[in-house]
């Protein structure tokens, strides 16, 4: 499990398929709440990943909600992310579909 948003970012880094993302483009806003919780934003476009805590640098075309501990099991494996959203522990605005090519993306 990761501590905090940089470490669970700096997993994603690592997880990213760059290959899979080459025809991509997209900036997705995370908003976690609780412990370890924050902001911080992803953008792929054309299979090269750029990332960073805080507000996204434009408007994001997805925003995730969810509770930091919730996500961090989602990136570890311990739940589900289809099961995460239809509980409601997940909650997507805008763009679901850029939302559901994460998990091709970052393996997930």
């Amino acid at each position: 499990m990761f501590s905090n948003i940089s470490e669970l970012i700096e997993k994603l880094r690592e997880r990213f398929d760059a290959e899979k993302a080459r025809a991509d483009s997209g900036l997705v806003a995370f908003e976690l709440g609780g412990e370890g919780g924050g902001s911080f934003w992803l953008r792929v476009h054309q299979g090269a990943l750029d990332t960073g805590e805080g507000a996204p640098p434009a408007e994001a075309d997805a925003i995730l909600r969810a509770e930091a501990s919730d996500l961090m099991k989602i990136v570890g494996g311990e739940l589900n992310p289809m099961m995460a959203f239809m509980s409601g522990k997940v909650k997507v605005e805008r763009n679901m579909s850029i939302v559901m090519k994460l998990m091709s993306w970052f393996g997930i």
